[in-house]
């Protein structure tokens, strides 16, 4: 069986509903799975949102001391590798695609899925050709930063090459997944950079209508035909990634990409007004009030850890200030 899963806290729950429906749409025969990176709530009716709800904790003991060490968008992406592994090795998947929940699906991926027939793992840049050096938002170089692959999606197939993959990239996401790009550090996404180089046969995705985004917009336009969305006129939009995005704004994400506005982009509107309109009916505004049971765990932790800093350094103040044979504060060795 097909499986296609997504990572999310609660309050990206509507999101992850929308996405779920286009997977049910497109692909009937596929598997859906939310690994809820979260406490489930009793008032949340889970069997609704998806064929399974997964909580991380679950099939991760180490989830409270990552939740610790990592904020809520490191923790979710830290543990996609994880859960990648799980559902090669103890479910037994043979084909396995991740999408992030801000995805809606277009057109059923069944050349994505055929794909993973010789391959062991599949990826999508963020960008396929130049962008202009106009002093706009994306450059180039910020593919550099961030990674030229986009972690939003990536597939996998049941296979000693792939877990190769996903072992190594675990590693690195369970010690080093933070939100540091000025040190080349990028949560899972930016390592993936050198995996192509590492794993033999991974495939690197070349079709326009997989993971058009805001960040690629400068390439790619679209149009409508025959009740189907096409890319440039040719290639049919399979999905559509809806990153940063911000009900009822009718907006693009312009923060971080402000080479269009949705009003110089006519070809988006529509796409976007549906987006917006689902999102409202999935409960948006129901779910994006809940703060992650992690979030609430690690801001008890920093407190503590904060609270015990302001007394050392009063008992070191006065340490310093006191005679200068007074022996240190036990705390401080």
């Amino acid at each position: 069986m097909k499986t296609i899963f997504t990572i999310c806290s609660n309050n990206y729950l509507a999101q992850a509903a929308v996405l779920g429906a286009s997977v049910k749409q497109h692909e009937p025969d596929a598997r859906f799975i939310i690994c809820l990176c979260d406490e489930m709530l009793a008032d949340i009716d889970y069997r609704s949102l998806a064929d399974e709800v997964l909580p991380a904790a679950d099939i991760e003991p180490q989830m409270p001391a990552l939740a610790l060490k990592y904020n809520i968008v490191e923790l979710n992406t830290c543990i996609k590798p994880r859960v990648l592994e799980y559902l090669l090795e103890e479910r037994q998947a043979a084909k396995v695609l991740y999408l992030d929940p801000d995805i809606r699906l277009y057109q059923p991926l069944t050349d994505v899925f055929a794909v993973l027939d010789n391959a062991p793992v599949a990826l999508t840049p963020h960008i396929y050709t130049p962008i202009p050096l106009d002093g706009k938002k994306p450059a180039e170089h910020t593919f550099l930063n961030y990674g030229i692959y986009n972690l939003g999606f990536v597939g996998v197939s049941r296979g000693s090459e792939a877990l190769r993959f996903i072992r190594w990239w675990k590693n690195i996401t369970y010690h080093q997944g933070f939100f540091r790009p000025e040190q080349g550090i990028f949560v899972d996404q930016l390592p993936v950079n050198l995996a192509p180089l590492f794993f033999k046969g991974i495939h690197i995705l070349e079709d326009k209508g997989l993971n058009m985004a805001p960040w690629n917009l400068h390439e790619r336009h679209l149009s409508e035909q025959n009740g189907q969305y096409l890319v440039n006129g040719g290639t049919t939009l399979k999905f559509f990634h809806f990153s940063s995005f911000e009900p009822d704004v009718a907006e693009l994400p312009l923060f971080h990409y402000d080479r269009f506005t949705l009003a110089a982009r006519p070809d988006l509107q529509q796409l976007y007004a549906d987006y917006n309109s689902h999102i409202k009916k999935a409960g948006y505004f129901t779910f994006s009030g809940h703060e992650s049971a992690y979030t609430a765990l690690r801001n008890a932790h920093l407190k503590h850890e904060k609270r015990f800093a302001v007394k050392l350094m009063k008992k070191l103040r006065a340490w310093r200030q006191g005679p200068r044979n007074q022996v240190p504060p036990a705390a401080f060795f």
